[in-house]
């Protein structure tokens, strides 16, 4: 069973998901989520409980004693329907739409439906492209939301398209060089992207060249900069944090193409070695395309 609860759902876990009030998170390492228990939301873990709905009270006789365990789309559309608007509550002001968390739920699984459980819990996940869920710490509201990875963390690549972290001598699409604060240039004033991409274009150029060793590396390694944007919706929520990353593009699709190996080190472009492949035009525009489109 999979870790994407807007596909897969849990047995039923007293331990933890019996009790779990808003506010509170949740943690599991099993596939099955059989160790599923309540934690600090300070420590690690992969669900913050943000409404507890009981489908009880509805009226009608859909979620009544009798009823049947939902199927997965009733469950999809109750996260849609519930979940969305009561999650988004809770954060009030300081959701981001386009962060890094989704909005999903957890049912108590045929077992505890079978059983009269009918009480379902809202929350927030940080839910890869992939479906992996990966792990959080700190309650959501309280910090940056950005979609951000690590110095040196390689994001895989599906069908010319950035996935999720996976090892750099895997197929990736990107390697990301660094992070910046936005906040820390602009402010609390919200930056047009285009002034974005202005400040971006040198700070990443320089990131790109001390994590490479010098200006020139980006070049012999036939790698182009890119780096994120935020949109208003995302800095009004807080979110000031953007990755600068090293890839190669497909061209004038905008796709991206596949590298194996840190850029530190050898690599492969589409199967070739950089130095049989021409140098990268540059930018048609001032800056770069951003890795996350939308953001």
């Amino acid at each position: 069973m999979g870790d994407d609860f807007r596909t897969h759902y849990w047995r039923r876990c007293r331990r933890g998901y019996g009790t779990a009030a808003v506010g509170e998170c949740l943690h599991w390492s099993s596939p099955d989520a059989s160790d599923l228990t309540k934690v600090d939301c300070a420590d690690e873990h992969r669900f913050e409980v943000g409404a507890v709905v009981d489908l009880s009270s509805f009226p009608g006789s859909e979620f009544g004693p009798e009823a049947e365990y939902p199927t997965e789309i009733r469950f999809s559309e109750l996260r849609t329907e519930i979940c969305e608007p009561a999650v988004t509550r809770y954060m009030g002001a300081r959701y981001d739409p386009r962060g890094r968390y989704s909005i999903n739920l957890i049912n108590p699984g045929q077992d505890g439906w079978q059983e009269g459980e009918r009480t379902i819990r809202c929350g927030l996940q940080h839910v890869g492209v992939t479906g992996a869920v990966f792990p959080m710490v700190g309650q959501a509201g309280q910090q940056d939301q950005s979609v951000v990875w690590d110095d040196g963390f390689c994001i895989g690549i599906n069908f010319e398209a950035p996935t999720d972290p996976v090892p750099c001598e895997e197929p990736h699409a990107y390697e990301v060089v660094g992070t910046v604060d936005l906040g820390e240039h602009f402010g609390d004033g919200y930056p047009p992207v285009a002034e974005q991409d202005r400040f971006l274009d040198d700070r990443c150029r320089q990131l790109a060249a001390d994590y490479l060793g010098s200006p020139e590396r980006l070049t012999e390694q036939r790698l182009t900069a890119f780096w994120d944007t935020r949109s208003l919706s995302s800095w009004l929520a807080g979110s000031r944090l953007v990755n600068c990353s090293i890839g190669a593009q497909t061209g004038a699709g905008g796709g991206f193409s596949a590298i194996v190996g840190s850029a530190r080190g050898d690599i492969t472009i589409d199967g070739q070695r950089p130095s049989e492949i021409a140098l990268p035009e540059p930018p048609r525009v001032p800056g770069a395309p951003a890795l996350i489109p939308g953001n």
